[in-house]
């Protein structure tokens, strides 16, 4: 079983950091700027040193980065919960500046009591603001949003009660708890059509795709790309693709067809109407109960084979990482609205798939935080004693609602390169 990591909050290192981190941004990140959208700072300003969630969108991997960077500018330091694995990364490195950093640990999709112990206790200290990722994973969507988990909005029900239980008194006269709902927009500084034009060079060379017109429209090789890639998914996964289905149809079909066949080798029954997400989370979780397990009152010979099972065990990881990497994939995503950024959505998905490891760098990005209107959820508490689903959902919906609509609103501070 994974164990809880803890945060191990070092000013020092969060001192450090804070100082280069303007450098990193500079010369690592390719001249990457994180500014606040118009309005966001008066908005975060109602709820600043106060308790409660910070709940951003999370389309990118340095996500962590911009939310701790925009605890920079409110001159406000956040505690953060990350996914259990990443805290292996780098033989352990990784772990250890993360909880140095101020993160902790949560197994996704699973009742990770210590977990959420932690959270109820950060969150009704007040000492930090967590920061928690409520879509779960990285989406890798810049435009869009995937359906929320309703676990922030429970964890911080929850510190009511934990609060509750430190102050006393009537619940009604609590100090309030905030979930408040953040966007993270990533646009380009300048235009990448020239890195695009490269990335797309390379994926057709990784496939045998000859480009014989230097004139050919992106999107028309983006199809290409997408289609060697289906065929040739859809043959190491032995799964007939209908004859005249549709792009979308197929992603589709190859997302269910990999989750049934790790079902399966895992023994695992899944309910029938279960969502992608959720299937996934539950094989994950089945997964790392097999591998973590505690080895220690077996026999020798016993590790061996457990071993020996593990390795097949981890091998079905990465057919799991397939299904989330094309999991909120669509055809007509670009052609809705084909920015660059929304180009870049796709084909660095298809980056990561084709080639491995982190895509490359297009070009410097201005990337935009925006605070919604924070959500006080002690003034929603009797309610949700009489009503926990409802509120539950509701509470969910409208931090959804909020970001999706920040997403939009970004827009019309730049001046889009389209494709």
């Amino acid at each position: 079983m994974l164990d809880f990591r803890p945060p191990k909050d070092s000013p020092l290192l969060i001192k450090t950091v804070k100082v280069v981190m303007p450098w990193m941004l500079k010369v690592k990140a390719g001249g990457t700027e994180i500014l606040p959208a118009p309005g966001a700072l008066e908005r975060y300003k109602k709820v600043a040193r106060q308790r409660g969630i910070m709940c951003p969108n999370h389309s990118n991997r340095v996500d962590p980065a911009v939310m701790f960077t925009f605890s920079m500018m409110v001159h406000e330091d956040f505690n953060y919960v990350a996914a259990r694995e990443t805290f292996d990364w780098d033989y352990g490195i990784n772990g250890w500046f993360l909880q140095h950093m101020g993160a902790y640990s949560v197994v996704r999709g699973a009742a990770d009591r210590e977990s959420f112990k932690m959270t109820r206790k950060i969150i009704a200290e007040g000492k930090k603001k967590l920061v928690l990722f409520p879509e779960g994973e990285i989406s890798r969507q810049n435009d869009t949003l995937m359906p929320l988990e309703s676990g922030a909005a429970q964890l911080s029900f929850w510190a009511v009660d934990e609060l509750h239980r430190l102050i006393g008194g009537d619940v009604a006269n609590l100090p309030p708890i905030y979930l408040t709902p953040v966007a993270l927009k990533y646009t380009f500084k300048g235009d990448v059509r020239p890195a695009i034009d490269r990335t797309l060079s390379a994926l057709e060379l990784r496939l045998n795709i000859k480009n014989t017109n230097s004139n050919e429209a992106f999107y028309a090789r983006l199809q290409k790309i997408a289609g060697a890639l289906l065929d040739t998914l859809e043959a190491e996964y032995t799964l007939k693709s209908t004859v005249g289905a549709s792009m979308n149809e197929r992603v589709q079909s190859l997302r269910r067809h990999i989750l049934q066949s790790v079902s399966s080798q895992l023994h695992v029954t899944l309910p029938e109407n279960i969502k992608e997400i959720e299937a996934v989370r539950t094989l994950r979780n089945t997964m790392d109960d097999f591998v973590y397990i505690d080895e220690g009152p077996m026999s020798e010979y016993q590790k061996k084979i457990h071993d020996e099972k593990s390795a097949i065990v981890k091998s079905l990881y990465k057919d799991l990482d397939r299904v989330v990497n094309f999991i909120v994939i669509y055809q007509g995503y670009v052609q809705e609205q084909n920015t660059q950024e929304r180009f870049s959505d796709v084909l660095e998905r298809m980056e990561s798939e084709i080639i491995g490891g982190d895509p490359s760098v297009k070009g410097g990005r201005r990337i935009y935080v925006d605070i919604g209107e924070s959500i006080d959820v002690c003034a929603r508490y009797a309610q949700y004693k009489k009503e926990k689903r409802l509120v539950l959902n509701e509470v969910t919906d409208d931090v959804a609602r909020q970001i999706s609509q920040m997403l939009v609103k970004m827009d019309s501070v730049r001046t889009p390169v389209l494709i």
